[in-house]
């Protein structure tokens, strides 16, 4: 089966609340056995009312309450969730006047989504990614991430195998969620596209199972090669 990105456009979740589970009622949308659906966090945070309107609190403060870690003087830089992302994640752009945060106990939610879709759909191997975009180091514009998954595994790990030419391969593991996720939200946009659900269809090799989570593709910053550059401190 060829790989298939398939974006589905729905209804506006207006915030500062907004119940998800209708959006899944949308025009095209349509499950499969293992497919791998994207939802935007946004969406997922309207659902549980993380939003603030904006003036009632300093966006500095927000930000360094919502961060694990922060850098800079205006926060332009924090580690929330284990992700590197600026502003703790947290969104202006189509908020209609409110912050959007990131959600929270997203794997408590998404098992909850996905429990909801597979009786729905009538299918048993189903795949969540709930995704955002972000900027990279030296880089403009923004890719997509994964900020966590639930029913499948995020990664493939090619340690033990060889590569072209018979080495045998020591490290390296492929992170499955954060590559499928920058294309799909490719396809969600960062304007008026309103296209929030991007159902993947056709991904080989996947593990499915609901005892997978985002830590499978976390570090230790003291393991990390990025560890020693950032100076992490709350």
């Amino acid at each position: 089966m060829p790989l298939k990105f398939l974006a589905v456009k729905t209804f506006i979740l207006c915030p500062p609340r907004n119940n998800i589970f209708p959006l899944f009622d949308s025009e095209g949308f349509l499950l499969e056995e293992s497919d791998i659906l994207c939802i935007a966090t946004k969406c997922l945070a309207i659902h549980q009312g993380r939003c603030v309107r904006i003036g009632t609190i300093d966006r500095e403060q927000l930000v360094r309450n919502e961060a694990d870690y922060a850098w800079g003087k205006n926060c332009l830089l924090t580690v929330k969730d284990g992700v590197v992302i600026p502003f703790s994640g947290i969104d202006e752009s189509n908020g209609n006047g409110y912050y959007v945060l990131w959600p929270q106990n997203i794997t408590e939610l998404l098992a909850e989504i996905h429990g909801y879709l597979c009786k729905k759909f009538t299918i048993k191997n189903l795949g969540l990614m709930s995704i955002d975009s972000k900027i990279e180091p030296f880089r403009r514009g923004t890719v997509g991430i994964a900020q966590d998954i639930f029913g499948f595994n995020p990664t493939k790990d090619y340690k033990g195998k060889v590569d072209l030419f018979g080495r045998r391969l020591e490290m390296t593991s492929v992170n499955i969620a954060d590559s499928l996720a920058s294309a799909a939200c490719y396809l969600m946009g960062e304007g008026d596209e309103c296209c929030p659900l991007v159902i993947i269809r056709g991904v080989e090799n996947v593990e499915f199972g609901d005892k997978f989570s985002m830590a499978n593709t976390r570090l230790a910053k003291e393991d990390d090669m990025f560890g020693g550059i950032l100076n992490f401190h709350n």
